[in-house]
């Protein structure tokens, strides 16, 4: 499937970049895309590659030229595509890049790399890999995908020039998402708000785990002042094997706080204020309480193997401090 510069949501200042890197004929060697995942990092550097390819020499790929129609068939002689074998991009891979960036160009102009979840290289292949970047070969373009650049030499990254991709403000994707899913305003601006403004996260799924997690959250936040003793036990004893959901949770709940806290009924989803609703009447100090609580809770999960117990003593602390502005004990967690 063709993919255009156009199909790329929010990252104008990246795009620009690229854009005027290639019409002023100023290339790099090599380059780090990096930012979270959805962003469209990907979608960019396959772009950005077709478009080094191209024969055109214009920004946007013509789609139409031999190189091009070589790439979108996925036989390209001059691109090399490499993704992490397993958990690892490993030596072997690299060695294959080496020696084919060690050829002449088949079609006479640049050989392009893309290497997606770069950060996988372990340190005998990225050692490997910075021998290539020391001494590029010419008419190279090597382009680095990370979501989590941290994980790479930081040698590679000052060799590269840096791209970064930065996810949307909710309000922005929203629109685009009702026009693309056909969603409502409120489900559009709640999925934009799920996906933390990456396009992809929201356009791939990928909110739907999140989704059952908020509307959980949700659940709770409603419930909170009048639950008893006996649902909160049950509440706890739904997530007893659920840590690594855990997170998620803890983190809906507190932008429910948050929001709770400011008032913000602007910002969240139609069903969020049926969660607020609950705390018309509490002062925002305690609200702003139960949340610094929260924060200083969610460190205590990785100590914490049962977390029956850890969500069981968070709420009944929660509890206590909406209604009383202070908890029912030393939280042990």
């Amino acid at each position: 499937m063709e993919i255009k510069f156009e199909d790329i949501w929010g990252q104008s200042s990246a795009l620009s970049v690229l854009s005027q890197n290639v019409l002023r004929d100023r290339v790099a060697s090599a380059y780090l895309f990096s930012g979270p995942r959805g962003t469209g990092k990907t979608k960019s550097a396959m772009v950005f590659a077709q478009a080094l390819l191209c024969q055109s020499g214009a920004v946007r790929p013509c789609g139409t030229c031999r190189p091009c129609k070589m790439f979108g068939a996925d036989n390209h002689p001059d691109f090399v595509d490499i993704s992490p074998d397993g958990a690892m991009i490993k030596i072997e891979q690299m060695r294959g890049l080496m020696d084919s960036l060690s050829l002449k160009s088949y079609m006479g102009g640049r050989k392009v790399c893309v290497m997606h979840d770069a950060e996988a290289m372990n340190r005998t292949t990225a050692n490997a890999f910075l021998k290539t970047l020391e001494e590029p070969p010419g008419d190279t373009a090597l382009i680095l995908v990370s979501s989590n650049h941290a994980g790479l030499l930081p040698t590679i990254i000052s060799r590269c020039r840096v791209v970064r991709f930065v996810p949307m403000e909710p309000m922005e994707l929203a629109p685009m998402l009702e026009e693309r899913l056909g969603l409502g305003r409120d489900e559009a601006l709640r999925a934009a708000m799920l996906a933390e403004g990456c396009p992809g996260n929201a356009l791939g799924g990928g909110v739907e785990s999140v989704r059952a997690v908020d509307d959980q959250a949700i659940g709770l936040m409603s419930r909170i002042m009048v639950m008893d003793t006996e649902e909160v036990v049950n509440f706890a004893l739904e997530w007893k094997n659920r840590r690594a959901d855990l997170p998620v949770l803890l983190e809906r709940i507190s932008e429910i706080l948050r929001m709770g806290q400011g008032r913000i009924l602007g910002l969240s989803s139609g069903t969020m204020p049926g969660a607020m609703e609950t705390h018309g009447e509490i002062p925002g100090e305690r609200i702003m309480e139960c949340y610094d609580l929260l924060l200083e809770a969610r460190p205590a999960l990785r100590f914490n193997p049962n977390v029956q117990l850890f969500l069981e003593a968070l709420i009944f602390n929660m509890q206590s401090v909406l209604e009383k502005g202070y908890p029912i004990g030393t939280p042990t967690y």
